[in-house]
């Protein structure tokens, strides 16, 4: 049975230290993940650093220069593929010094139980059953027990936070240095011509979209000044738990080109940093966009916006003019809107995203 590692508090690791991160593979999940990565190569410039992440973020994870090796732990392999991996990996880079798992999921807490670091951040568990949080108890690790982290007054309740981004959460409970709120995306030139606009409809929950009704009047208005109009997203699957099949294909029959499925991740990155103006929700693709300074009108209702949103100067967010507090209520557990009606993301208004993305698309002109 692995031994209990001791809590890290920032202390140095020596030279040439061997850390594991360890979340979730979902593309925002990596992407805030990217800071606390950068500030641990800032501090430790001579370390090794693997990455336990998925399937859906390989691309990411395999093209990002923060990452020397990475494991698909949140896909089909096989425990004992995993403790594989981490054997090859003690060969190859030594053991592991540090283990940073920002995912409370037993296959996480797992995995940095298995990497048997000298000292560790997050869940641990021996045998993937019962997990314990290893911290140091100081008042920031007050976090990991905190659930409402998307409160507005989280940052006055815990002082070292500059905000109450992600990004940064994840960095003070790992005691690491950096600039919080910059996400790193790896980029690729894309090879395909590139839209004016790009747009981006799906998310991992249904109380995120935004109403067809909406999409095409916003579609209809940006083929009537002159402008390309171009549809990102995962390939239409039937088995996707949101898809958003019928107003994707009403805006492609709108005459919006289909991109979807026909870039890899950073070539995604390289078509939003190409593109005029992005419109999308809170989903991977807006992460995207804000890691590679894209101008980029979001729109955010049913979600933790405080949490989450990007700090960037070239995201603009639209709220509901008309919010509700169900979904916060409920700590964003519910997949589905809670109200018989829609009611936050009707009231982002397309004439207040038609202004925000004239502006955005008159100050490109300007440039």
């Amino acid at each position: 049975m692995p031994n209990r590692p001791l809590p890290y508090d920032g202390e140095d690791l020596g030279p040439r230290p061997h850390i594991a991160v360890i979340f979730r593979d979902q593309i925002g999940d990596f992407l805030v993940a990217t800071p606390l990565m950068r500030g641990l190569r800032e501090r430790f410039p001579d370390l090794t650093l693997d990455y336990f992440g998925g399937e859906r973020t390989r691309e990411l994870e395999e093209a990002s220069p923060l990452v020397d090796a990475r494991y698909s732990l949140f896909g089909p392999g096989s425990e004992n593929a995993l403790r594989s991996f981490i054997h090859q990996r003690r060969s190859d880079a030594g053991p592991y010094t540090l283990g940073v798992n920002l995912e409370a999921d037993a296959r996480a807490a797992l995995a940095c139980a298995l990497t048997e670091p000298n000292q560790a951040v997050g869940a641990w568990s021996a045998d993937g059953t019962d997990s314990e949080i290893i911290h140091a108890e100081k008042q920031i690790d007050g976090l990991w027990s905190d659930m409402r982290w998307n409160r507005a007054a989280l940052a006055s309740d815990y002082p070292e936070l500059q905000s109450g981004f992600i990004g940064e959460v994840f960095c003070r409970l790992a005691r690491v240095e950096t600039h919080y709120t910059k996400m790193d995306a790896p980029t690729v030139e894309p090879p395909i011509p590139i839209p004016d606009v790009l747009i981006s409809t799906g998310a991992n929950r249904s109380a995120k979209l935004w109403p067809r009704i909406h999409w095409l009047e916003v579609a209809t208005w940006l083929h009537g000044r002159g402008l390309s109009v171009g549809l990102l997203g995962a390939p239409p699957s039937p088995t996707d738990g949101y898809n958003t099949g019928e107003l994707d294909n009403a805006l492609i029959h709108a005459g919006v080109a289909d991109l979807r499925g026909r870039l890899t991740l950073p070539e995604v990155a390289g078509a939003l940093h190409k593109a005029r103006v992005v419109l999308t929700i809170d989903n991977g693709v807006m992460h995207l966009s804000a890691a590679v300074d894209a101008p980029t009108v979001a729109l955010f209702g049913a979600s933790p916006r405080r949490l989450w949103a990007p700090r960037s100067p070239s995201v603009h967010i639209l709220e509901p003019s008309n919010p509700c507090s169900a979904c916060e209520d409920n700590r964003f557990r519910n997949p589905d809107c809670l109200l018989p009606v829609h009611q936050c993301m009707l009231s982002i208004e397309p004439d207040r995203v038609m202004t925000k993305l004239e502006e955005l698309l008159n100050r490109r002109c300007a440039e």
